[in-house]
């Protein structure tokens, strides 16, 4: 961020700044008390367990530029800077700082794998620039109402380009988080029935992850998904001359289709980008990440860089942590996939595994996919129901839905719950699996992470080998 403090005054209250400091940079934008440092800039927001006005004093004491504050507040010293609502005066610094940026701004949005998109179309437009540009993204996953404008907030302005993930839960969030943002490329990536407690159908999430390209700049571009109907019918019907993107259509503008499972978890994919045929080499396999592929594509094209370029980028780029990210371990190749999951990104995953196994055991150690409402038993069924076509050599699952995996899957594959790694291991010692491909996927809340973790420091000791050394 390169903004003065009297750039913020006019920009949160619409007044010309009186004082001696008005021309004082601020550092950073901090809505953490433990994070702010000296010339930072502390935004008071209120939470469910803590309001962030009561560490105002705090942080004055630490040398903030100044405090964006709902209330007047006594004992500090430096400028308070009141406001009716400080998230959304968060939101209106970002939009601001967004208006003085030269960086081209991409928007992601989608029900899954926005992040890992967001994070190869960085990668791949890096290594197309080199040293000539900067890309600027989220940290991780920080996408929403808060995280959204914090990231933008982040870049120092020099970057070529900002690659933004956007994150909806419920009604009107794209019509906050689209205002900020104000893309000049938007991308639509998917849709499934997640966060369906806020967003109610699949037609409801369709409608709200299209919004987004209501929010592009004048003469920028949209950029959808063609394989999902009900989200390309909204995208059309917000945005008459949206471009489409697949992995099924091969007639599209921007066309990825699976070749091969390569080493190491990698795979061959064809691209096919305004016409031009090319072959690249991603950081995972399976027919769905063929989606992912043609969704850079499209960016990075969208952005003037030409197909081999495109390729080679994509090649050297890696996937984002907790995100199918392979590890070996002795004879087993454990893949981390516990950032996050809903009935979409489950079954991409799950599949994706099966391929990478090929005739090797495949066990699947499965977390609840959470915020599906009422519908949540019925999704784990059918999540249960898809395991006897991938005859898994075992399934653990943790949390309050294993029954409903269980009742789906039948009598065809056992699925055992679990609350600990630890007896993950012990089962696998004991029904002497000494190797294979174990996939680890869960929803955020669910921390399977620790499992992922367990996994990697367990797998391939003696014991877990069946007595091998």
């Amino acid at each position: 961020m390169n903004l003065t403090l009297g750039d913020i005054v006019l920009c949160l209250t619409g007044k010309e700044p009186l004082g001696t400091e008005n021309h004082r940079r601020v550092m950073a934008v901090r809505t953490d008390s433990r994070a702010v440092e000296q010339g930072d800039l502390f935004v008071c927001l209120k939470g469910e367990r803590h309001d962030a006005h009561d560490y105002a004093e705090q942080v004055s004491c630490l040398g903030a530029a100044a405090i964006v504050a709902s209330r007047p507040l006594d004992k500090v010293t430096c400028p308070v800077i009141v406001v009716p609502d400080t998230l959304v005066a968060l939101g209106q610094l970002g939009r601001c700082w967004r208006e003085r940026t030269a960086a081209t701004v991409v928007a992601v949005t989608g029900t899954a794998g926005k992040t890992t998109v967001k994070e190869l179309t960085a990668q791949t437009l890096e290594h197309i620039l080199g040293a000539a540009g900067k890309v600027s993204k989220n940290h991780k996953n920080f996408n929403n109402q808060v995280g959204l404008p914090l990231s933008m907030l982040a870049a120092n302005g020099s970057e070529s380009a900002w690659i933004m993930e956007v994150g909806i839960s419920k009604p009107g969030d794209m019509a906050e988080l689209g205002v900020i943002i104000a893309p000049d490329v938007a991308l639509v990536l998917n849709i499934g029935p997640a966060h369906l407690e806020g967003l109610g159908s699949l037609e409801g999430v369709a409608r709200a992850k299209a919004s987004l390209l209501e929010h592009v700049k004048p003469g920028g571009t949209a950029l959808c998904c063609m394989d999902y109907p009900e989200l390309w019918a909204a995208a059309k019907a917000i945005c008459p001359g949206v471009v489409g993107f697949s992995s099924r259509d091969a007639s599209a503008r921007y066309y990825a289709r699976f070749l091969a499972a390569a080493e190491g978890g990698r795979g061959r994919f064809e691209l096919v980008i305004d016409g031009q045929r090319v072959e690249a080499e991603l950081p995972a396999c399976g027919a769905h990440f063929a989606e992912n592929a043609a969704a850079v594509a499209a960016i990075c094209h969208t952005l003037g860089h030409g197909a081999q370029d495109i390729a080679a980028g994509l090649s050297a780029a890696g996937l984002p942590e907790q995100r199918f990210c392979c590890s070996m371990r002795g004879h087993w190749c454990v893949v981390d996939d516990s950032y996050n999951a809903n009935p979409l990104s489950m079954t991409r995953s799950i599949e994706a595994a099966k391929l990478m196994a090929g005739a090797k055991p495949l066990v699947l150690v499965l977390g609840d996919m959470r915020e599906l409402g009422s519908g949540a038993a019925e999704a784990h069924e059918k999540l249960g129901a898809l395991l006897p076509a991938i005859a898994p050599a075992a399934v653990f699952f943790q949390g309050a839905h294993a029954a409903d995996v269980a009742r789906g899957a039948g009598v065809a594959v056992a699925v055992t719950a679990v609350s600990e790694p630890r007896q993950v291991l012990e089962a696998l010692a004991a029904r002497k699996i000494s190797g294979g491909v174990a996939l680890v996927k869960g929803s955020r809340s669910c921390h399977m992470e620790v499992y992922a973790q367990g996994l990697l420091c367990g797998l391939g000791t003696s014991e877990t080998e069946g007595g091998r050394g």
